[in-house]
């Protein structure tokens, strides 16, 4: 009855006249209003001395929760579980009725590999702090992975809780774990060829070098960043350049000799093959390249100028 009012008056309504319209006494209003109000079903504001009640037009939170894709579980100020969708007993493998009331972490003891992380999370939601921690679970023999979110949460009686909203994002962690390995796998081949591998801006500038630039006496990180002619001779800088970056248009070029100076003075003759990296438009993006040492095949060389 008092719903059917509030739906008349959607501009609102005080408890007197509610309690006129529907026929009920004064108390009975006021009772069922603040169990309305505090379930978010009904909003109330002051005007002057009267308050005025209508309708919420927010939809409930729990109603979006129980239709999102998302799990979500709510605690109390124990971590003891309150609430959750059906998402949740679906993914652990328990009934909703043998998990409310069940400490969280129980559930979780087992499954989830990073548990401290977690309770440090919901430990913070319970102290006011919104958090977010990737979850790895182990249900049976299958690995998944979850973006969980934990808020802080307030009940009606005044009470603090927690609660953890979580993503499965194992899709995308798997593929990401799949991809860093075989990314360790090539870097492991490139780092361990008898050439040495470089990368090159379009500019000429070293975005990589591989490990073995060491035994030249020369530091990865520190060619990194600069002008690749800068380990070059300068007599031989103009030349070996202006080969390199023709593959900007042509694509590749083979053979492209040069001779550098090691760390401990000696002269060493290199010989460079280049490649154009290309994105999906055609357009150069960098310059990839593998230098051998040919010094032996070369014979005595002339002392350079030192660059």
């Amino acid at each position: 009855m008092i719903m059917e009012t509030l739906k008349k008056n959607p501009r609102g309504i005080s408890i007197l006249e509610i309690a006129g319209s529907s026929g009920l006494n004064r108390m009975s209003v006021a009772k069922y209003l603040d169990v309305l109000t505090a379930k978010g079903i009904v909003e109330v504001r002051s005007v002057g001395s009267a308050k005025i009640y209508y309708l919420s037009r927010q939809i409930p939170v729990t109603t979006f929760m129980e239709y999102t894709s998302k799990h979500y579980c709510i605690t109390d100020s124990s971590l003891r579980i309150v609430q959750l969708n059906e998402w949740v007993p679906q993914t652990v493998g328990m009934a909703y009725e043998d998990m409310i009331n069940l400490p969280l972490l129980n559930v979780l003891k087992g499954r989830v590999v990073n548990l401290d992380e977690c309770r440090i999370a919901m430990e913070k939601a319970l102290a006011g702090e919104t958090s977010t921690v990737i979850v790895e679970d182990r249900f049976g023999e299958k690995r998944m992975f979850f973006e969980i979110l934990h808020m802080p949460v307030q009940f009606p009686d005044g009470s603090c809780g927690m609660m953890a909203i979580s993503q499965d994002i194992s899709e995308k962690k798997l593929l990401e774990i799949a991809l860093r390995r075989k990314g360790e796998r090539f870097l492991d081949l490139v780092e361990n060829l008898p050439d040495i591998v470089f990368s090159l801006d379009t500019e000429g500038t070293l975005s990589y070098i591989g490990p073995r630039i060491t035994e030249y006496g020369f530091v990865p990180g520190d060619l990194t960043g600069r002008r690749f002619d800068g380990m070059i001779v300068p007599t031989d800088r103009k030349a070996a350049m202006t080969q390199i970056l023709s593959v900007r248009m042509s694509g590749t070029a083979r053979g492209i000799r040069f001779r550098a100076v090691a760390r401990d003075g000696r002269t060493i003759r290199f010989e460079a093959d280049c490649m154009a990296r290309r994105d999906a438009s055609g357009t150069c993006i960098a310059i990839n390249g593998m230098l051998r040492d040919v010094t032996e095949q070369a014979g005595p060389a002339p002392e350079p100028e030192k660059p």
